[in-house]
């Protein structure tokens, strides 16, 4: 008799399976639909929709809603797979009580179906965990660096004062992880919400009356349950909130130190020369002792949270035993009503402690999210102080009343006054550290401390800029001195490298290195002249762009640019006496004092 009462009730429950996915994934995407309007009024939802929002255009928009559909569907079979599958043991277990082999046998086989589903159900539930996360990382990664290298954030970041730390540990690491900790966290609170309320609707059915110290609940253990989990999800989450801050902490701590061990590395020469390599270890040292401190106090404060989780994790796996145990030695229910209520009590207690179990881990995505938002919202806030009026012209220079202020709004270079036309050769020279350099920033246009006046120059792309130590990309020689838009295989190249005392690096063309490093200050300078041949800019700002070079190289390579380019504007920084030769107009700066 209860053996053909178990049958029914799984027969029921599967035959109503198609209809409760069905109301079930409506209902879900109703509520997901109302909690991501809701949460968009949080701080963290504000934060997380302002990760997510550039990612998603309308075409990819449709796409992921379609995605997403199809992973709560892929969940909500995996949950009810669970929950038919505890009515499947109760037959199985209630047929070994009565000796009815048949019925064993029966649902023996059928508890092995339901095993395969559920594998097969999760290989795909992977597999499309995975495919969105490739997706979102691809749209992720395209927008921060995008919006890192727009409108030159990446330089003027890195100006500022209070500039976001680690970009590149922001982009790359901190980018992939939240990914995947945002799908874990929706599929685990998805699961958590969805399995609590179909596990307290079976626990519902198979819990009697409960008595505790002479008072007798009726349905006593689903509320124990919400009481116990409810209860012991504060406590953990009181013991864990000091994690999200040092979780906060190891991520930039980690990426300082990655930061100072790069920087051992791009200046290892330097390092050499000075013998320097003690104080260079004292700095590491100092870096990654910080680093241990911080992993003290989040090893302490997990151990506490996790101790806390485990002892009622394991504590309560007895509980539905001993609260049922009564009813079965009074022979109201049978050994698979004992071992359903196992199953689901702790299904239901398991989803119900998602959140304090999830805490830790939830730190940790906090940090991320905060490093992610603030970074973003970072090249979104960065203030344009003021700029002097721009007035593009076919050929000259002037400046016109230029002004130029210092990070703290205090006057560097005021009221100046130049102006040069085709062919003419400007030297700006001055004490060190009074605004030269920064006077051709302004004229580039990358000055980012506010600036007044009027500046007349060509169009932006026919300025070239010239740095003391010159830049060069990863990859071949030829990418290296064709950077960023010269043909690679312009016709010119080869006898312009030999013009410019590069003949015998000719032949390793397309040879990749790390050439930013495999050459010599000089040779980098050099490099920047065959930019400059193979470009043909109208203007040309040269910022020491010779300081490493010998006085007759030097000469050698001015007098090129100026016999090959008799109609461009050349503005030079320097401070060797030997430049005025090749400039016919000559202004000095930062006469004012300069500390």
């Amino acid at each position: 008799m209860m053996c053909r009462i178990n049958m029914e009730k799984w027969q029921i429950e599967l035959g109503n399976s198609p209809m409760w996915l069905l109301q079930t994934l409506g209902g879900v995407m109703a509520a997901l639909v109302l909690i991501v309007f809701l949460a968009g009024k949080t701080r963290f939802g504000k934060q997380f929709w302002y990760i997510l929002r550039p990612c998603i255009n309308k075409k990819s928009g449709v796409k992921t809603a379609l995605a997403v559909m199809l992973m709560v569907l892929l969940l909500l079979t995996e949950i009810r797979l669970n929950v038919l599958n505890t009515f499947f043991y109760n037959g199985l277990y209630s047929a070994l009580q009565d000796a009815e082999a048949q019925a064993f046998w029966f649902f023996a086989l059928i508890n092995a179906g339901v095993v395969l589903m559920r594998t097969l159900n999760g290989i795909v539930n992977d597999f499309f965990d995975q495919a969105l996360a490739i997706k979102w990382s691809e749209k992720l990664n395209a927008v921060l660096t995008e919006r890192w290298l727009a409108d030159k954030n990446y330089y003027r970041l890195q100006m500022l004062r209070h500039a976001p730390d680690n970009i590149d540990q922001r982009i790359q690491q901190d980018a992939q992880e939240f990914i995947v900790a945002t799908i874990e966290f929706i599929r685990g609170m998805l699961n958590s919400v969805i399995s609590a309320v179909e596990f307290t609707i079976v626990l519902w059915g198979l819990s009697g009356i409960l008595s505790l110290f002479g008072l007798e609940i009726p349905r006593g253990m689903v509320f124990f349950v919400f009481v116990f989990v409810l209860l012991s999800t504060v406590a953990a989450m009181w013991i864990g909130k000091p994690l999200i801050r040092y979780n906060y902490d190891n991520e930039k701590l980690n990426g300082d130190y990655r930061y100072s061990l790069i920087r051992v590395r791009d200046h290892a020469e330097s390092v050499a020369f000075y013998n320097g390599e003690w104080r260079e270890r004292q700095q590491l040292g100092e870096r990654f002792a910080a680093i241990i401190r911080n992993r003290w106090k989040i090893a302490r404060q997990s151990i506490t949270l996790n101790g806390f989780n485990d002892l009622l994790t394991q504590g309560v796996q007895l509980l539905p035993l001993m609260l049922q145990a009564p009813r079965f030695f009074a022979g109201q229910i049978k050994i698979g009503d004992m071992h359903q209520t196992v199953q689901a009590f702790n299904r239901l207690q398991r989803a119900l402690s998602f959140f304090r179990n999830f805490y830790e881990a939830f730190t940790a995505y906090r940090a991320r999210l905060e490093r992610l938002s603030g970074f973003l919202a970072g090249t979104n806030q960065i203030k344009q102080a003021g700029n002097p009026q721009v007035d593009e012209v076919s050929d000259g220079l002037s400046l016109d009343n230029v002004t130029l202020y210092r990070q703290n709004g205090d006057v560097l270079l005021e009221n100046l006054n130049v102006g040069v036309g085709s062919g003419d050769a400007l030297l700006i020279q001055g004490p060190s550290g009074c605004g030269k350099t920064s006077l051709l920033r302004a004229l580039a246009g990358l000055w980012p401390f506010g600036s007044s006046g009027t500046i007349g120059r060509p169009p932006q792309r026919d300025i070239l800029f010239v740095p003391q130590r010159p830049y060069t990309p990863q990859g071949s020689l030829r990418q290296a001195v064709c950077y960023p838009d010269i043909d690679p295989h312009h016709p010119e190249l080869v006898a312009v490298m030999q013009a410019c005392f590069l003949g015998r690096l000719a032949g390793q063309l397309d040879k990749a290195d790390d050439w930013q490093h495999k050459l010599s200050p000089g040779e980098l300078q050099r490099v920047a002249f065959v930019r400059i041949l193979l470009t043909r800019p109208k203007v040309v700002l040269l910022d020491e762009a010779t300081a490493a070079l010998d006085e007759p190289t030097e000469a050698a390579l001015y007098t090129l640019i100026r016999e090959r380019l008799p109609e461009s504007i050349i503005v030079s920084i320097g401070h060797r006496g030997t430049l005025a030769a090749f400039h016919n107009r000559r202004i000095f700066v930062g006469e004012a004092p300069c500390g």
